[in-house]
């Protein structure tokens, strides 16, 4: 009887669902019937009257079953783990479900086709049941591709484009010289050639001398840039169907791999870049001309107009021709749901608010950035502008710093969030649309207030110690320090690797702890390091960011950042079979990612971004 009573216990708690598998070994895993399915699609759609269904199915016993067990048993670590009581399937109808059809059936239900077909498939095999949970969509071999009148518009768009920097190309070549203030500057804002020398013009160059020292943002845009891609590479494979999904799991135990999985951190990097720029430039621009409250609708506005145009071209090539110029199995899934999104949502996005959608809005996910630092770009200008006494403004950025670190905290705490933004597999798949965590806290404008302070800190303290000729000669024997910066930023990346410890639940005063300061302690380092750099406190670190083969990349990187998933997307989403993932698919897949993004956003550089930015410049006359 005593024996008896543990059993008891243990079977209620099983019972509960509490107890949770954190590890399991290959030939345990493969006992669960596979995560994902795919028929071949190419013969599916060589068939006569070929029919092509993606669908996902809820797995369930009606009796007891050990299996059905230890699949909700392992589901049930979030973090690390797929969620198995979930399988998903691209079924050819017309082949695999072939004997459920009735030849003389012409309006057959393929809900009903599908789930008695998957059921008996999952029963003859693992003695489980599968109920449907969402046929996604499918297609018929007969079905056409169909021109609207979107895709002609953004046709005509692409055209007339090439027509303009033609016509600027050749008003250049035969009737200018290169003297860039002569001839129609309109039309010259269009010329390939002067935008070419633009573009492959070493870093730092500008009208003040000064500018030399800022060489070194191309550097870090562009190795930044390449981190990001590299995110967007797992996210997006893992987004697809998986021959073997046991990998990415298996992924959360390796050290090196917690970079990718905690290294959202780096993209914030962006934000205090911008914001030390523009605080930096602005003190530089107001010792020439007076700073009025009166000119900072037309500073958003020029901002505006500088991103706006290949942004805008981006999400509508997204939102027409992406959706014809591939096929497969999973292109509906991948690549045409983001043109729907993009065609009801694109106002959002191009007005720069999308990061407080996000959830009902998927157009473009990772223009979450660019609405975030618009919304900061128009915080830092107003603080800047309206306050500009030095004493004040110091004043002002510590209480917006403190202000931004209550606001991180009071949501992680009064909405019981995450420390960070948890990389689980199911995260991936669903692009984060349900993780309270990136859609409050993450994204948003607010919440991201203290890194763009420090960015805004950084600049300003750069430009008093250059207008003060201060010397760091005395302070270079501690450049160790600064050598240090590299390996302390990696360890607050690998510090994120706490909250994926197996059995372990941090307590409240941990979560809201990290989640305030982390980002800052990690921005507080980079900004360490930009002025570090630009003082020359050490060649190692400055030799490698002021490297001139990074000028190119750097100035094209906001280009490549529109390009880069646009071709991921494409990819994946014409895979006609199961992709295999591993370690050296998806450095191949991030080779071919970082090439194509910065080649041809070079091409969207010069011939929309550079054009539009001296257009701009043009409009408001050079001296403004």
């Amino acid at each position: 009887m005593v024996k008896i009573i543990p059993i008891v216990l243990l079977v209620l708690f099983l019972k509960e669902g509490s107890a949770v598998i954190n590890t399991v070994n290959e030939s345990e895993y493969l006992k669960m019937p596979p995560l994902f399915e795919m028929d071949n699609y190419g013969d599916c759609m060589l068939e006569q009257g070929g029919t092509y269904c993606v669908s996902s199915f809820d797995l369930y016993s009606e009796g007891h079953s050990n299996l059905m067990h230890f699949i909700r048993e392992y589901s049930a670590d979030e973090a690390k783990h797929f969620n198995h009581t979930r399988i998903h399937r691209a079924v050819c109808l017309t082949s695999s479900c072939k004997h459920y059809l009735d030849a003389s059936n012409t309006t057959m239900d393929p809900e009903r086709t599908l789930e008695g077909c998957i059921n008996e498939t999952i029963w003859r095999k693992y003695k489980l049941q599968a109920k449907l949970a969402e046929l996604h969509y499918c297609k018929r071999n007969e079905d056409k591709v169909i021109l609207d009148t979107s895709d002609y518009v953004v046709a005509t768009i692409y055209i007339l484009l090439i027509m303009f920097n033609a016509i600027g190309s050749f008003y250049d070549i035969i009737l200018c010289d290169e003297d860039p203030k002569k001839g129609n500057q309109y039309l010259l804002a269009f010329s390939l050639r002067r935008n070419w020398a633009k573009l492959i013009a070493p870093g730092g160059r500008g009208p003040d001398l000064r500018m030399e020292r800022l060489k070194l943002f191309n550097g870090i845009r562009a190795m930044t840039m390449v981190c990001i891609i590299f995110s967007h590479t797992a996210l997006v494979m893992s987004f697809t169907y998986t021959k073997n999904p046991f990998y990415l799991e298996k992924a959360y135990d390796d050290p090196l791999k917690q970079l990718l999985f905690n290294g959202s951190l780096v993209t914030h990097t962006f934000f205090v870049m911008s914001s030390f720029l523009l605080a930096y430039n602005l003190q530089i621009h107001a010792e020439k001309q007076e700073i009025k409250w009166t000119k900072i609708p037309m500073a958003i506005l020029l901002r505006w107009v500088r991103l706006t145009p290949a942004y805008a071209l981006v999400i509508a090539t997204i939102s027409t021709w992406m959706r014809h110029i591939g096929d497969g199995p999973l292109w509906q899934m991948i690549v045409t749901s983001e043109a729907n999104y993009c065609r009801q949502y694109w106002w959002a996005n191009i007005f720069y608010f999308n990061n407080y959608i996000y959830s009902d809005d998927l157009c473009f996910p990772q223009g979450w950035y660019l609405a975030a630092d618009t919304q900061l770009f128009c915080l830092g200008l107003i603080c800047l502008v309206v306050i500009q006494r030095p004493c004040l403004r110091k004043i002002a950025l510590v209480i917006l710093f403190l202000v931004s670190l209550v606001i991180t905290a009071a949501h992680t705490y009064f909405q019981d969030l995450e420390a960070v933004v948890i990389q689980s597999p199911e995260s991936y798949r669903s692009i984060y649309v349900s993780d309270d965590t990136f859609n409050l806290v993450y994204i948003r404008g607010h919440t991201n207030i203290s890194t763009y302070t420090l960015g805004l800190a950084g600049g300003l303290l750069t430009y008093h110690w250059q207008k003060s000729e201060k010397d760091l000669t005395p302070y270079k024997k501690y450049r160790w320090v600064f050598w240090s910066l590299v390996p302390m930023g990696v360890s607050v990346i690998l510090s994120g690797g706490f909250f994926y410890i197996d059995g372990f639940t941090p307590s409240t005063l941990i979560r809201v702890a990290y989640a305030t300061l982390y980002k800052p302690v990690f921005q507080t380092i980079m900004v360490a390091f930009m002025i570090g750099t630009i003082f020359k406190f050490e060649t190692v670190y400055r030799g490698i960011v002021e490297w001139r083969g990074f000028a190119w990349a750097g100035r094209v990187s906001y280009s490549a950042f529109l390009l880069h998933t646009m071709f991921q997307r494409s990819f994946v989403g014409s895979l006609t079979e199961l992709l295999h993932m591993t370690d050296y698919y998806v450095v191949m897949i991030l080779c071919a990612s970082v090439f194509l993004s910065f080649l041809c956003g070079a091409g969207l550089w010069l011939l929309v971004e550079a054009p539009f930015a001296a257009l701009s410049r043009a409009l408001i006359g050079n001296n403004k």
